[in-house]
């Protein structure tokens, strides 16, 4: 199977490897960029290499996909995106991102995630995405904003983090709606 890329004005888009793993820890291992995902924070390479070994095992299973996000200029990781998960009956996917703290602000979650969404609608055939995104999550509401996503509503208590229960906020964007945007 080939492998698949995307590339933007800025970034480049490209299935994840397990080289990926010392550029991603700085990333996985900091507490204010994990606060927002699902995983516990990293602390040593072999977790950030089991992690993308289990993130490769879903891509293969047709689960999710998942992309390193590296700069055009530096070559440097700076984050991941991709499908969390695909609801292929109902033809809907979710999202999710992170990016290194030092690279929030500066647009590129949301280029990125124009390149993802475009490939749901226009290749897979994806009827809806969404996201979940937690409440605080300011940065990630304005990126999905921006992107066209409709806020929905707030699941309550629909996460479990550690010892305790978080509300997400779900967000989405429709086939239609988004094609109306490349209008």
């Amino acid at each position: 199977m080939e492998s698949e890329s995307f590339s933007t004005p800025r970034l480049i888009l490209r299935e994840l490897t397990l080289e990926d793993a010392a550029s991603l820890l700085p990333i996985w291992s900091d507490i204010r960029v994990t606060r927002y995902m699902k995983i516990e924070r990293l602390t040593t390479e072999e977790e950030a290499q089991q992690l993308i070994q289990l993130l490769k095992s879903q891509i293969k299973a047709g689960q999710s996909s998942r992309y390193a996000i590296i700069l055009k200029d530096t070559n440097a990781i700076v984050g991941t995106c991709g499908f969390e998960s695909f609801q292929t009956e109902h033809h809907s996917a979710t999202i999710s991102y992170e990016l290194g703290k030092r690279y929030w602000g500066k647009g590129y979650a949301s280029e990125a995630l124009w390149e993802i969404i475009e490939d749901g609608f226009q290749r897979r055939h994806i009827h809806r995405i969404e996201a979940r995104i937690e409440p605080e999550n300011d940065r990630s509401i304005h990126a999905l904003h921006k992107l066209g996503f409709m806020h929905e509503g707030r699941l309550r208590g629909a996460l479990k983090k550690g010892d305790k229960f978080v509300d997400q906020l779900i967000f989405s964007i429709l086939a239609e709606e988004f094609e109306s945007s490349l209008r």
